[in-house]
């Protein structure tokens, strides 16, 4: 395994991966030949906090979690191991795009190349030492998701989904927010425009004269006119005009925050006050109101989209996918999931494992 020096991981970019040259008062866990350090679970640990989902642990006892982590990274080391024992391995070409990456990282975070330089040299090292470590932490990286990949492909038999499973998984969830279709509302407005340009002064006449154009509009719905016949009338809206104003069935993210707000607030049938957006001064009515509901099996949903390891450091990629696939996909990643625990289970069961809570003993 590799080592990685203070100043790699000083700048919190790589996960440190321990050798058995690591002196011994760091030591916190032998997996087989291999150790884990202090210093790695500890910068693992703090890694994990900081994600989405360990923010939510940020008030959980350090200790519980510490020791959640080190079972975590014990794991990853057998499934390493046992790559490696298959003859699996990783090319330098494979990892090369990350390597590149990680060292602009690194080399981002000092004034400039001397500073690094001197800074590796404290620790006894070169250039060239810190680009074979970085190779070695990606190839070590893909090694694990490659043999995860493998024994997930191996289980995908035993891992066949049945229509009355994906039927049962889906009225077990079905009042769960993700399994919902957006509340949507079906609107129409009455535009008074003002030139998205103006600021200051200039933008606070012209709204004041759209002002004045929505009090006409709202004195002629008190007269009984019809909102949409005003709309065909009044709007400067060329799009939705000759619509009686029309904006269709919506859900939120479609139009500017202020006309969503206001018309998501509305019940059916009634006319908000004026509302201000970039382009003007707007009049909504509200004509139907559709509250969220069950999806059905065969509408679509978004998620996020598999994640490979080039991309582990991008935002999540989003696609679409029809619900009864997905729920397909959650059962089989479940029943893989099931099935690779149990194999790293006999792994640990063969495996000779020690931790220390402070470092061997006479430390």
């Amino acid at each position: 395994m590799t080592r990685f020096p203070a100043v790699l991981l000083a700048c919190g970019l790589l996960l440190p991966v321990a050798s058995r040259a690591d002196v011994a008062e760091k030591i916190i866990a032998k997996v087989n030949r291999d150790i884990i350090t202090r210093t790695e679970l500890e910068d693992a640990t703090r890694a994990a906090l900081e994600t989405p989902e360990g923010g939510a642990r940020a008030g959980a006892d350090p200790r519980l979690v510490a020791a959640q982590v080190l079972d975590r990274l014990i794991q990853e080391r057998l499934i390493v191991q046992a790559a490696a024992a298959e003859g699996m391995k990783v090319a330098e070409s494979e990892v090369s795009p990350q390597v590149e990456q990680e060292e602009e990282s690194v080399r981002g975070r000092f004034a400039s190349d001397r500073d690094l330089e001197a800074a590796l040299k404290k620790e006894g090292l070169t250039r060239e030492d810190m680009h074979r470590r970085i190779v070695e932490a990606w190839r070590e990286r893909y090694l694990l998701f490659k043999m995860v990949h493998r024994k997930q492909k191996e289980f995908e038999t035993n891992a066949d989904v049945a229509d009355t499973d994906i039927l049962a998984y889906f009225n077990a969830h079905k009042a769960e927010p993700a399994y919902q279709t957006d509340p949507m509302v079906h609107a129409r407005h009455i535009l008074f425009a003002v030139d998205g340009a103006l600021t200051g002064g200039p933008r606070k006449v012209a709204l004041a004269a759209a002002a004045a154009k929505v009090k006409a509009a709202k004195a002629a719905l008190k007269r009984g006119e019809k909102f949409q016949d005003i709309a065909t009338r009044l709007s400067e809206d060329g799009e939705t005009r000759e619509k009686g104003g029309d904006l269709g069935l919506f859900g939120k993210g479609t139009f500017h925050e202020n006309l969503e707000k206001a018309a998501f607030a509305l019940k059916p049938g009634q006319v908000s006050e004026a509302v201000e957006s970039p382009v003007g001064l707007h009049l909504l009515l509200v004509e139907e109101a559709l509250p969220p509901r069950p999806r059905t099996l065969d509408e679509t949903i978004r998620v996020p989209a598999p994640i490979v390891p080039a991309q582990a450091k991008a935002p999540p990629e989003v696609q679409t996918m029809v619900l009864r696939e997905y729920i397909r996909t959650v059962l089989r990643s479940e029943r893989q999931a099931s099935a690779l625990q149990k194999w790293v289970d006999g792994l640990k069961a063969k495996a000779l494992i020690q931790k220390f809570e402070a470092g061997p003993a006479g430390t």
